[in-house]
C-alpha cells in the first residue's frame, strides 16, 4: 500500500541532469573512512565551491578550518577521515575589518547568531555536495558539541568571542561501499503547500509504519524489536531522544557573545 511519505515519486526513472543525480546519491559514512587521500586540488575545489554558497548581506559570516591529523579529528568530533572540515559561526572578521575602518561592529543577540548559522550550514552543505561529485564521501557530524567543548577553541585556537564552532564535515572515501541510502520522508508533513497543515491520525500512523519498514531504511539500524519496542519511533523517542543538559551549550552561546548576559 502506497503511504503518505512514499518514495515513488523518488523513484521514478527520468532523465536527471548530473546536479541532480549527486544530491539524490549523498549518502553518509559512519567512521569507515579508508586511507586514501583527497587530492589537494579537490579539496580547494570543495572549499572554493563552499565560499559560492549564498549568504546574507555579503558578509560570510563563517570560518572554515581544515584539519588534516587524524588524532585531532578523533578527539575534536570523536570520528576520523582523510579531512574534517569544521565550521564555525564567526563574525571576528567581520568586525576586525571594521575597526580598522574606525567603525565599530558588534553582535550581541541571538538574531545574529541564527543569521550566521544559515550562513555556516550553507556553506558546509554546498561543500558536502561539491565532495560528492568529485566521488568524495563525508559525514556531518555534532560530535564537537559532546563532551567538554572548550577543548574545540583550545585545539583550533578559536577566538574567545564572537566565533562558535557549529558542525563538523569529515571527508573521505568509504573503506567498504554502504549496502543502502538512507530513505527519507517525503510528502504530507514534509512538504507544504500554500499553507503549513499537521499530520491527521491515520497520516501519522503511516508515518509511524513507514519508520517499521527495513527496506525503507529511516531508521537508525538499531534492533528495536529485540528491545521489546512495538514501533521504531518507541526506541527513537524513550532511549535515543533523551534530554540532554544544553546549560553548557547556553553558557558557551552567552561567552561568545551570541546570548545576552556576561561573557
Amino acid at each position: 500500500m502506497t503511504t503518505a511519505f512514499s518514495d515513488e515519486a523518488m523513484e521514478k526513472e527520468y532523465e536527471m541532469n548530473e546536479t541532480i543525480q549527486t544530491i539524490r546519491n549523498l549518502r553518509t559514512v559512519h567512521g569507515d573512512f579508508s586511507d586514501r587521500s583527497i587530492p589537494e586540488e579537490q579539496l580547494q575545489t570543495i572549499l572554493d565551491c563552499a565560499i559560492r554558497a549564498a549568504n546574507a548581506s555579503g558578509r560570510q559570516s563563517y570560518s572554515i578550518i581544515e584539519v588534516t591529523d587524524r588524532e585531532r579529528m578523533q578527539e575534536l568530533c570523536g570520528y576520523q577521515g582523510d579531512r574534517l572540515l569544521v565550521f564555525c559561526v564567526d563574525f571576528t572578521r567581520i568586525i576586525d575589518v571594521a575597526a580598522q575602518l574606525g567603525h565599530e561592529y558588534s553582535i550581541s543577540d541571538v538574531v545574529s547568531f541564527v543569521t550566521g548559522s544559515t550562513d555556516t550550514i550553507l556553506a558546509a552543505q554546498t561543500a558536502c555536495i561539491a565532495a560528492k561529485s568529485l566521488g568524495i564521501d563525508s559525514l556531518f557530524t555534532n560530535g564537537i558539541h559532546r563532551g567538554d567543548m572548550s577543548r574545540v577553541w583550545d585545539i583550533l585556537a578559536l577566538p574567545e568571542e564572537n566565533c562558535f564552532p557549529l558542525i563538523a564535515l569529515v571527508l573521505g572515501y568509504p573503506r567498504v561501499e554502504p549496502a543502502f541510502l538512507k530513505g527519507r520522508l517525503s510528502g504530507v508533513g514534509v512538504i507544504h503547500h500554500e499553507t503549513y497543515r499537521r499530520l491527521s491520525e491515520d497520516e501519522r500512523e503511516a508515518v509511524i509504519a513507514e519508520y517499521d519498514e527495513p527496506e525503507r531504511h529511516l531508521s537508525l539500524g538499531v534492533d528495536w524489536a529485540g528491545q521489546g519496542m512495538e514501533h521504531y519511533l518507541d526506541w527513537f523517542y524513550t532511549k535515543w531522544s533523551r534530554k540532554a543538559d544544553t546549560a553548557p551549550f547556553c553558557e558557551l552561546l552567552r561567552r561568545t557573545g551570541f546570548l545576552p548576559g556576561a561573557r
